[in-house]
């Protein structure tokens, strides 16, 4: 199977225009991480936030011929799980506190194209501190943010004490917070759903 990690988000497009399904996992693990910060941090529910990022890319594959993609690829996809979210409130109009939760949203969310750029910036800049941390500290944070593994299960293999990996973990999220100048917790979030 040929690889499409290289191929524009454009040529992409063309490409599942033309039913390419290895065209479309690549846009799929492209965005996916992203999308789906920003649907959990409007929903706060984490299967309503999958669900709505999965309908969106389903929607690409099912109606790709008839989706106006003049506009950046990135600026489609968050509006469409944007406008997926604001469909999801309303649907919940018949439950209690649905006004409130509509304005909630009207209020903390009024999002344009600008924060979701901003927030792929954001994760490119993540990368590049990370892969410039001293090598140990990045091995270590790597097997804890992205291999999952416990302090204990790190410790073991790299032949070190849970307490030196304890250490390295919080050095690195103490770069990443310095460098970054952003909340520690922003931080974590991304890296745990982008890399889920």
């Amino acid at each position: 199977m040929a690889s499409y990690t290289h191929f524009s988000d454009e040529e992409l497009i063309a490409l599942i225009r033309e039913r390419d399904h290895s065209a479309l996992s690549e846009v799929y693990n492209r965005h996916w991480g992203i999308l789906y910060i920003h649907a959990l941090k409007m929903t706060h529910e984490e299967s309503e936030a999958q669900d709505i990022v999965q309908d969106v890319f389903i929607n690409l594959w099912t109606n790709i011929d008839k989706l106006d993609l003049k506009l950046n690829l990135d600026v489609y996809l968050f509006s469409a799980v944007r406008n997926r979210v604001l469909n999801s409130i309303r649907n919940r109009k018949t439950r209690e506190g649905y006004i409130d939760l509509f304005s909630l949203y009207v209020e903390q969310h009024s999002l344009d194209a600008i924060d979701y750029i901003s927030e792929k910036e954001l994760l490119q800049s993540i990368e590049e501190i990370i892969a410039a941390l001293p090598e140990k500290m990045r091995m270590v944070f790597e097997l804890s943010r992205r291999g999952n593994k416990s302090h204990k299960e790190i410790a073991k293999e790299m032949g070190i004490s849970e307490k030196t990996v304890k250490r390295q973990v919080s050095n690195a999220l103490k770069i990443l917070r310095d460098k970054l100048n952003r909340p520690e917790s922003l931080i974590i979030s991304i890296i745990f759903y982008h890399y889920r």
